[in-house]
């Protein structure tokens, strides 16, 4: 039991600042940039407001996240929060809904990344697809350390493309006649439209999405409670920031939400901010960021999930095995990357972002419940249970904005997972599961 204990042992390697590099890495600093127009159409130009209702939302889901991350320090996320705190059943169809999420945000960052360098080059996305997924696996196997290193070179990278296009538009309103610095883009009264801008939100948490792979590394961090809880709250201010003042500067440079392209309507914007070169760093910047960097990093946070349900016994052991040499999920990650291909074969890109967005909102709201449970039944704090029911009827509200393709795939999800549960267990007569040796 022992020597099996030991195999199962990740190796501790990471600090706060890892943590919240790795969580905005994987958020894209410049993510806006590669949805601005889809957000822009819908919310009727209200994007830094949309962005800004969207940090709100995420905040108190964040603020939950670094509740249980001092309480339970480990691999596996919501699944693990859940099963700790509720019971393994419940814990099983959480991390069942976040392998949703998880499993497809691979495929959506190689996607978006593969189809601007099929236009720009116009080589196959397939075999860009190929090369994103083949290098994000060779660096997750050799171990995190190797691609926490990479993930805060490409973080850097980012911030000096985002840095880069603050300072030139800043110039340019500052410089242009009939441009200026005003509130338009948080109100403006002509076009306002409180649906509008609450159906832009739904949009706009999907930037925010990936902030909770950082509790997936609980096992690879240094004082785990510490870290983990405080990079949580660090990061999802941090990054709006980020999202808030590069859209605003958009809007103010591009008033309205009129483009000849929505799809691409940023790199349209950066072009009227500093011409093509700021165009060509906008590409680059989102190609690296979204397609190595982001890759990396999900699928860092997917294969730790597989790991830690597989050493539970809610999936096959083999998920548990750590590579000998560089202690890392090696079978979780292998596995991640050999279904990933097809994925993007198979599904479109709306397709893979209303099921992302349905299984990582079904879990957050999960973990609300979790966390109020925890409060009221086990700490007996009943005051405390108010900051877990505003995030779950903010979070609520959102999904239920969901797309219904979204829920009706989503939903079939749930009722595959809840069959799988009720299989392993046996009716749910035994609390798990598959064979553990």
């Amino acid at each position: 039991m022992v020597e099996e204990r030991n195999k199962e042992e990740l190796k501790r390697v990471l600090g706060t600042w890892d943590l919240v590099a790795f969580a905005i890495m994987t958020m894209v600093p410049i993510a806006p940039m590669g949805i601005y127009g889809v957000i822009a159409v819908v919310s009727h130009g209200h994007v830094p407001l949309a962005y800004t209702l969207a940090a709100i939302a995420m905040y108190f889901t964040a603020w939950g996240y670094a509740q249980f991350a001092l309480r339970y320090p480990e691999a596996g996320s919501v699944y693990a929060y859940v099963r700790e705190s509720v019971g393994f059943h419940a814990g099983f169809l959480a991390g069942w809904s976040i392998l949703l999420d998880y499993i497809l945000v691979p495929a959506l960052v190689i996607m978006v990344s593969a189809l601007w360098l099929e236009a720009l080059t116009s080589i196959s996305m397939i075999w860009w697809a190929l090369l994103f997924i083949v290098l994000a696996t060779f660096m997750n196997v050799l171990g995190i350390q190797l691609t926490s290193r990479a993930a805060w070179i490409l973080f850097v990278f980012e911030l000096f493309v985002l840095i880069v296009f603050i300072a030139v538009a800043i110039y340019k309103i500052a410089s242009t006649p009939g441009l200026s610095f005003n509130l338009a883009p948080f109100y403006n009264p002509s076009d306002f439209s409180l649906h509008a801008v609450l159906a832009g939100t739904s949009i706009a948490v999907l930037s925010f999405l990936g902030f909770d792979i950082m509790t997936t590394l609980a096992e690879e961090t240094v004082e785990a409670r510490k870290n983990v809880s405080r990079a949580v709250r660090i990061v999802i201010p941090l990054v709006a920031l980020m999202f808030v003042l590069q859209t605003y500067l958009g809007a103010v440079v591009h008033p309205g939400y009129k483009f000849a392209d929505p799809d691409v309507a940023f790199f349209e914007i950066t072009k009227e901010v500093g011409g093509n070169w700021l165009q060509m760093l906008a590409v680059l910047g989102t190609v690296l960021a979204w397609g190595i960097g982001d890759t990396m990093a999900a699928q860092a946070g997917i294969s730790r999930v597989l790991f830690s349900m597989g050493r539970q016994g809610h999936l096959p052991k083999i998920f548990a095995r750590i590579h000998p040499q560089y202690k890392t999920p090696y079978v979780a990650t292998i596995f991640v990357a050999l279904i990933t291909g097809p994925l993007i074969y198979l599904l479109t890109l709306k397709d893979i972002t209303s099921l992302v967005n349905f299984g990582a909102l079904t879990s957050f709201i999960a973990m609300h419940l979790s966390l109020g449970y925890i409060f009221l039944a086990k700490e007996k704090r009943p005051l405390a249970v108010i900051m877990p029911a505003i995030g779950f009827i903010i979070t609520a509200a959102v999904w239920w904005g969901l797309d219904k393709l979204a829920k009706e795939l989503g939903f079939a999800w749930l009722i595959l997972g809840f069959i799988y549960l009720a299989i392993i267990t046996r009716g749910f007569r035994v609390k798990t599961t598959l064979p553990i040796d």
